[in-house]
């Protein structure tokens, strides 16, 4: 008898703490579910990838998008018959991210910035320079990195080509002022480490018809003519085309022309023009130059940004913006996907896995980062709640 109602004591005790454990899983889910508006959870254990999938990139950077304790990837889920990326995987709730104490985070998901028809490792590359008197020591600085970047990507098993144009008020074709697209990077360095600073000493500058010459494959586009044209070569079909302008000042519009038509009957292009012939041409520009003030210069944002380039201020270091548009070159054909770590401990090293689910079937990979040497916590622990807040809508 007395046994029996221990029995019945220890069962009464099971059921009581099955029921506060449910309890309390329910109500941790429901907390979880309200910090992380209820789309994220813990990613499940996946035994076998039912696609091809790989984390390609990861960057806990300082500056812009890859900003600590916003940890970056970059992701290739593809369909393993075709061995192309699976496309429009834009909600959040495609991808499941843990971190290394096991905890998922919000994430935000960008779509692959590569076109279907451009292949990620093919890439022509067009600086459009500014060379008026103004720009100075900072173009002696900038043909140094564009040197660099030149003896990087020629290092890396990117399939590229490399030129420039110079433009003031003009479109600057005397010797040495251009070089059509090449693969041989010694003869690029050799080329931009020639330009000088010289004239102007007014604004604004002729910048957008400077592009249209880069991107011109006729010489009814431009007064100025075809960059193409003019030295007899084509830009590749497949290659990703990504034109850098660097300029400190603004520009010159076709009711608005100054002294360009010292140089040839004014200029043809409009900002939304060009905007509307990059993009149907397949190419992205990326823009160096204020941000603010005056000719214009509050617009150059919208000219990168349209174009699916990153516009960047004339005060960011130079080396930095060409590391982040190599990186974007690279990962150019990923999914980027960026979540936020609440482990701001400097130097230590993390671990990642990535659970990525499509209509193909699932698949996860894991990585590992290590933090920043130095860690401003106040400002994590700010960007952090903000990042929280922003979810929480």
């Amino acid at each position: 008898m007395v046994m029996n109602k221990r029995k019945r004591l220890c069962i009464l005790s099971l059921i009581l703490l099955t029921a506060v454990f449910s309890m309390s899983c329910d109500l941790f889910t429901s907390t979880v579910e309200d910090l992380f508006d209820g789309g994220f959870k813990l990613a499940p254990v996946i035994p076998v990838n039912e696609i091809d999938f790989e984390i390609t990139g990861i960057g806990t950077g300082m500056r812009g998008y890859d900003n600590f304790p916003s940890i970056t990837l970059f992701v290739r889920p593809e369909n393993p018959d075709t061995g192309e990326i699976i496309p429009e995987l834009m909600e959040a709730d495609f991808f499941d991210v843990i971190d290394d104490n096991g905890e998922a985070r919000p994430i935000t998901v960008k779509q692959p910035r590569a076109s279907a028809e451009t292949s990620t490792n093919l890439v022509d590359v067009v600086f459009i320079m500014d060379t008026t008197g103004s720009m100075g020591g900072y173009l002696s600085t900038m043909t140094a990195k564009a040197q660099d970047f030149a003896a990087e990507i020629a290092a890396s098993d990117i399939d590229y080509r490399l030129g420039f144009i110079s433009f003031g008020d003009d479109i600057r074709k005397g010797t040495g002022e251009r070089l059509a697209p090449t693969s041989d990077a010694d003869a690029f360095e050799t080329a931009i480490g020639g330009l000088t600073a010289y004239g102007g000493a007014d604004g604004p500058e002729n910048q957008i018809d400077a592009i249209d010459y880069a991107r011109a494959s006729g010489t009814g586009s431009n007064p100025a003519g075809s960059f193409q044209q003019d030295l007899s070569f084509t830009y590749r079909t497949e290659a990703m085309k990504i034109f850098i302008l660097v300029t400190d000042i603004g520009y010159h519009t076709p009711d608005s022309i100054g002294d360009v038509s010292y140089y040839y009957d004014g200029v043809y292009n409009t900002l939304s023009e060009e905007i509307a012939k990059l993009n149907d041409d397949g190419i992205n520009c990326y823009v160096v130059a204020p941000d603010s003030g005056y000719y214009n210069e509050a617009t150059y944002p919208t000219l990168a940004t349209s174009t699916g380039g990153v516009f960047f201020d004339t005060d960011d270091e130079f080396s930095v913006i060409l590391d982040t548009i190599g990186k974007d070159i690279t990962y150019r054909g990923d999914y980027m996907i960026t979540f936020m770590t609440n482990d701001f401990s400097p130097s230590k090293y993390h671990n990642i896995r990535i659970a990525v689910h499509t209509s193909l079937g699932d698949a996860e990979d894991s990585a590992g980062y290590t933090s920043p040497a130095t860690v401003d916590y106040e400002r994590s622990a700010i960007m952090l709640e903000e990042y929280e807040e922003r979810m929480m809508k």
